[in-house]
């Protein structure tokens, strides 16, 4: 990004409030010598506001485009389903959590940031449970063949407690995903109106 760009919002903020004062300035002008060249100063410099306005990028249109890259990246239906209806107590296809496995690691950089406050917070949320998750599977499963990998089935038998244990803890983690996910969705179609 070049330094113009990053010095065009103040500069804009700057002419707004100037713009601002010259308009109180032309008001009190008016107020003290009724005519008709304070009201023409006013009326200019009222459009000038309205024009700033107008040609400020505004961070929606930011935030709806990275939303409808966001949802192409992880939508309800593909990943998401996939983690929300597996048992993950059971053998299950690895290769089904690449685009979760993308998102975490191409989605976490200032290029996918949203303006929205609350948005960004629900994308660090989604971050967050999103690499807890798969950080568990990558502790607790091993593979068994091609790309299918499982909790040890021996673990059941040998040592219930663990299996259940990281049973548990997997199947939440995975409905933390969710949930977060979810939750981005139903803010951002609130906020973005999408």
């Amino acid at each position: 990004m070049h330094s113009q760009d990053r010095d065009t919002p103040m500069k804009t903020r700057i002419l707004k409030l100037l713009a601002l004062v010259g308009l109180l300035a032309s008001e009190a002008w008016y107020f003290s010598h009724p005519d008709w060249e304070p009201i023409i100063t006013a009326v200019g410099l009222f459009a000038s506001l309205i024009a700033l306005d107008v040609a400020e990028p505004h961070p929606i249109n930011s935030d709806n485009a990275l939303y409808e890259k966001f949802i192409k990246t992880l939508p309800s239906a593909g990943v998401i389903a996939f983690i929300e209806q597996t048992n993950f107590g059971g053998a299950f296809n690895t290769t089904r959590l690449d685009p979760l496995r993308y998102f975490t690691v191409d989605w976490d950089n200032a290029e996918h940031v949203f303006a929205t406050a609350k948005l960004e917070r629900k994308r660090k949320e989604l971050l967050q449970a999103s690499n807890d998750f798969l950080a568990s599977i990558a502790l607790n499963t091993w593979h068994v063949h091609d790309n299918i990998q499982s909790v040890p089935a021996e673990w059941d038998e040998d040592q219930p407690e663990r299996f259940e244990r990281v049973v548990s803890e997997l199947n939440g983690l995975a409905k933390k995903v969710v949930v977060a996910h979810q939750e981005l969705v139903a803010l951002a179609r609130k906020r973005l109106r999408v």
